[in-house]
């Protein structure tokens, strides 16, 4: 036969075949790594996958009769576990025992998590690389359950229209007959018709501010934005932090924590796992703006939310390093930690520091513009269980704007008005002695 007319033919065929057939030869993901970050009342578990991978999630109830306590595991779908990963891994915090990984059947991963007791906990993920997190926390707030177990997967694009509740999938697959799996043969003995539950954190009143987390953006081999001059990102924000550290300490009497206290790279979910393991009070991620367009300058201040914006949502692309499909993506999952984000604090928060930053430089530089209070979907924000804002103080792709960020002065001026901003916050809502 004609090469080409062979070639043609074999074209067609891949053209009109199922796609089910074409994914079978798909090689499974693979689980790459696990790290956590924990307290007696906290722990976040990340989970990194190779690739974006459905899965489902749900607990089971203890045995005492066994010496079994509370489990939640989370299975991951088409993937595999790494070589370099153990089948276990104690944590003993206090509140999670240990994490044990097993594959109830063929290209499918459980990871589970023993637990001292069965408290709040969220299960989520976030993109580009690839991972799921699990927050666990110690008990006491409500819950919110659905009908039935829940299959977690990357959602489309978020609706025009108001969300409803979450779809509610088939139960989880249980372990082939006979299998010899340890896991396996425990999730045998749950019943099929047990309800999940999403538990998310009440936002509890907090009598005063302690403790505040400052959060310098990016480290390490994450320079962030880089100006027209060679002006690092991650140097600024680093000056500017230790800045505000020293005089968040002098003027309110508070304890105040750096999430990096020098140039060492730091994952944005580990950023805010330390915030929630200190239990923070407050926590304040400080970052400089870019713009592919040179001339954008001024300054703006984040909470977490819905992007209400285009602009918006480039700059949590930017900050999030990732794309504005990805950042659509990840909006769709936001209206599930909602309750967790404390959004009317943050937004008053943002709102004090956004003034105090406006008023105090432009007393002692020009051209200080008031981009206003914005909302994003930052990566660096979600799970933190206080207050929580992210300030972009000064657009380091200005080349005016660069050199300001360079300068001791304004780095002083710009930490001592967030500071200001923070008494004013505490003393409006009766967390701070007015002097």
């Amino acid at each position: 036969m004609n090469p080409m007319k062979t070639f043609l033919i074999f074209t067609l065929m891949l053209l009109l075949a199922p796609s089910g057939v074409l994914g079978q030869g798909r090689a499974p993901a693979k689980v790459q790594d696990l790290r956590f970050w924990s307290n007696p009342t906290y722990t976040r578990v990340v989970i990194d996958v190779s690739r974006e991978v459905e899965y489902r999630f749900a607990t089971l109830p203890a045995d005492p009769k066994a010496g079994i306590g509370h489990r939640l595991y989370v299975d991951i779908l088409g993937a595999e576990r790494a070589a370099t990963l153990k089948a276990g891994y104690p944590v003993e915090d206090g509140l999670l025992k240990q994490v044990r990984l097993g594959s109830p059947q063929a290209s499918t991963t459980r990871v589970v998590f023993d637990l001292t007791k069965l408290g709040d906990y969220k299960v989520f993920h976030l993109a580009d690389p690839f991972r799921i997190v699990i927050d666990l926390a110690g008990g006491g707030l409500p819950s919110i359950s659905s009908n039935a177990p829940e299959i977690r997967a990357l959602p489309p694009a978020p609706p025009a229209a108001k969300p409803t509740a979450p779809p509610v999938a088939k139960a989880p697959a249980k372990a082939s007959p006979g299998k010899d799996d340890g896991i396996g043969r425990i999730l045998d003995r749950a019943p099929d018709d047990k309800p999940l539950s999403i538990h998310l954190p009440s936002g509890q009143e907090r009598a005063s501010l302690r403790r505040i987390v400052v959060d310098p953006g990016h480290g390490g081999k994450d320079p962030g934005a880089v100006g027209p001059n060679g002006i690092l990102e991650k140097d600024v924000n680093l000056a500017m932090a230790k800045l505000l550290k020293a005089h968040l300490e002098k003027e309110l009497g508070v304890e105040v924590r750096l999430t990096r206290d020098r140039d060492v790279y730091l994952s944005l979910q580990e950023r805010t796992a330390i915030a929630n393991r200190l239990d923070a009070d407050l926590f304040i991620s400080l970052h400089a703006n870019a713009s592919p367009n040179r001339g954008a300058y001024g300054t703006e201040t984040y909470f977490l939310n819905l992007a209400r914006s285009e602009q918006a949502a480039a700059v949590a692309a930017r900050e999030n390093g990732t794309t504005l499909k990805e950042v659509g993506d990840l909006e769709a999952i936001l209206f599930d930690l909602m309750a967790n984000a404390k959004i009317n604090e943050s937004s008053r928060l943002a709102s004090e520091i956004q003034k105090a930053l406006v008023s105090d430089l432009s007393r002692s530089f020009t051209n200080i513009k008031d981009l206003g209070v914005r909302q994003g979907p930052f990566h660096v924000l979600i799970g933190a269980t206080m207050p929580s804002v992210l300030v972009e103080v000064a657009f380091i792709s200005h080349p005016r704007e660069e050199a300001l960020l360079a300068d001791r002065q304004f780095q002083d001026k710009s930490a001592r008005a967030i500071a200001r901003a923070v008494r004013n916050y505490g003393v409006a809502l009766n967390l701070l002695a007015q002097n």
